[in-house]
C-alpha cells in the first residue's frame, strides 16, 4: 500500500486542530527545539519559558513516580521480610527456642544487628532467663524508659543502654523499643531492636510493622509461659 509522505504543512495543521496534543505527552517535549523570538527591547517572549517549565514539570513527574516504585518495592520487601520473622517465631517449640529464634534468626531476616527482650523483676512470677538471654529490668524500668503513656519509642541514636541490651549495648546506636504488656500475674515486658547504624530508626518514621511484630513476639511470650513446653 502506497504511503503519503507526512508534510511539514499537514504536522502544523494537526497541532493547529489539536492544541492539547502535548498535554499529555511531556515526553515528546525533551526532543523539541524551540525558536526563542524577541520584541524590540530584547525581551524574549514566554514561548521558551513555557516549554522549558513543560519539560522541567515532566521530569519532576517521572522522578516522582520513579521514588514511588522504589518505596513500594522497598515496603513490599520488608514486609516479607517481616512474615518471614513471624513464621521462624510461630515455629518454636517452647519459650526457650522462642527466645532463640527471636535473638538468633529474626536479626538476619530483618538486616538488625540484635534483638534484646527483657522483663521486670516479679518475685512471685519470674520469667526464664535462657541462659542470660532474657535481662532482668528493676520494677517500673519499662515506665521510665517509655513513658507511662507510650508503648513505642524509636531511638535515632544513643540508644546502647547496657541495662537493656547487656554486653551489645557498645554495637547499638540505633534502636526500637516495645513494651510487652503483661498477662495475668506475668511481669511489664520490654523488646528492644538494635542497629549499629545511627539514625536507621526515628521518631519520624512510621512504626506500624514494628508493633505488629512486636505483636507477634508478645502473643509468643504470652503462650509459652502461660503453656511451658
Amino acid at each position: 500500500m502506497d504511503k503519503t509522505a507526512l508534510r511539514a504543512e499537514d504536522i502544523a495543521e494537526y497541532l493547529a486542530e489539536n492544541p492539547d496534543f502535548f498535554k499529555h505527552r511531556h515526553e515528546l517535549l525533551d526532543s523539541l527545539e524551540m525558536p526563542v523570538r524577541h520584541h524590540g527591547s530584547g525581551v524574549a517572549d514566554m514561548q521558551q519559558y513555557i516549554v522549558e517549565r513543560l519539560r522541567a514539570e515532566s521530569d519532576r513527574l517521572r522522578g516522582a513516580t520513579s521514588e514511588l516504585i522504589n518505596i513500594s518495592k522497598s515496603n513490599l520487601e520488608t514486609q516479607q521480610r517481616i512474615h518471614r520473622a513471624v513464621l521462624a517465631l510461630l515455629n518454636a517449640r517452647g519459650f526457650e527456642t522462642f527466645v532463640e529464634a527471636l535473638q538468633d534468626l529474626v536479626p538476619q531476616l530483618l538486616d538488625l544487628d540484635c534483638i534484646s527482650i527483657c522483663f521486670e523483676e516479679h518475685p512471685d512470677n519470674p520469667v526464664p532467663r535462657c541462659g542470660g538471654r532474657v535481662r532482668r529490668l528493676t520494677q517500673g524500668a519499662v515506665d521510665q524508659v517509655l513513658g507511662e503513656d507510650h508503648d513505642v519509642w524509636l531511638v535515632p541514636e544513643h540508644a546502647g543502654d547496657e541495662a537493656i541490651f547487656g554486653p551489645k549495648a557498645d554495637i547499638v546506636n540505633s534502636a526500637a523499643l516495645v513494651r510487652l504488656a503483661p498477662f495475668y500475674d506475668d511481669p511489664v515486658g520490654l523488646v528492644a531492636f538494635g542497629v549499629a547504624e545511627p539514625g536507621y530508626f526515628s521518631p519520624a518514621q512510621g512504626a506500624d510493622l514494628i508493633l505488629f511484630l512486636s505483636s507477634v513476639i508478645e502473643f509468643g511470650v504470652r503462650r509459652w509461659l502461660t503453656n511451658p513446653a
